[in-house]
């Protein structure tokens, strides 16, 4: 069965739309995220009241009209997008979970987080190993450690979950930023790892577009990169 992913497009996104929406080397990261998605899962789309129709409209245009979108309730936050996405009676069983500052999507990973819970997991992410030094500063921005990166990994996007674990996350979840990590773990599901795409990356826009761009132009069939 193919599995479903939702993609919330949350009200904070607003003040920056046009940096999220509008085209970045022909294709917007919105976009880039929802082709990649397509390629592998049905495609829920949950947006804030003041976004859902731009974003109909934009899918429409771009040739994804058979995208699902839904509206969220005010004030349109993560969390309530979720909430609307997992009213939609599509979602039975799992979910996974995707964030639109992260538009490269590699299939592989979304077999992997499939696979896992398919076979029980409740909760379950990609992660990379970190390959930067990190560093622990004081108030005063003084070095006063290096961490161990045995110890770390970067997590990365889509995220898989039982609906019904995401649904109590949700619940409990208020009008601020949704950290939907700290949300599941606070229902005290278990979270799996598996391995992530070393090519993936999240994006802060309008911030990295410039960046964003050449990646893009990069992955096309005909560049010299």
């Amino acid at each position: 069965m193919e599995p479903i992913a939702l993609l919330p497009v949350p009200a904070h996104l607003a003040d920056r739309a046009d940096a999220v929406l509008a085209p970045v080397t022909g294709e917007s990261a919105f976009i880039q995220a929802v082709r990649a998605l397509t390629d592998v899962a049905t495609v829920i789309v949950a947006a804030a009241p003041a976004l859902a129709e731009v974003v109909r409209e934009l899918l429409a245009t771009q040739g994804f009209s058979r995208v699902r979108v839904v509206s969220a309730a005010a004030p349109g936050d993560a969390a309530r997008c979720l909430e609307a996405a997992l009213a939609h009676d599509l979602i039975t069983g799992h979910v996974l979970v995707h964030d639109v500052g992260w538009p490269l999507v590699d299939p592989e990973v979304v077999h992997r987080l499939a696979a896992a819970l398919q076979g029980g997991a409740q909760w379950v992410a990609p992660v990379r190993p970190v390959t930067d030094s990190i560093k622990a500063v004081d108030g005063d921005g003084v070095i006063v450690a290096t961490l161990d990166r045995a110890e770390l990994e970067v997590l990365q996007y889509p995220r898989g979950v039982d609906a019904e674990v995401l649904r109590r996350a949700v619940a409990g979840a208020g009008a601020h930023r949704l950290d939907d990590l700290d949300a599941v773990l606070s229902t005290h599901a278990a979270l799996e790892l598996v391995a992530g795409d070393p090519h993936a990356f999240g994006v802060e826009l309008p911030r990295d577009a410039d960046y964003l761009a050449a990646v893009m132009a990069s992955r096309q069939p005909d560049s010299a990169w």
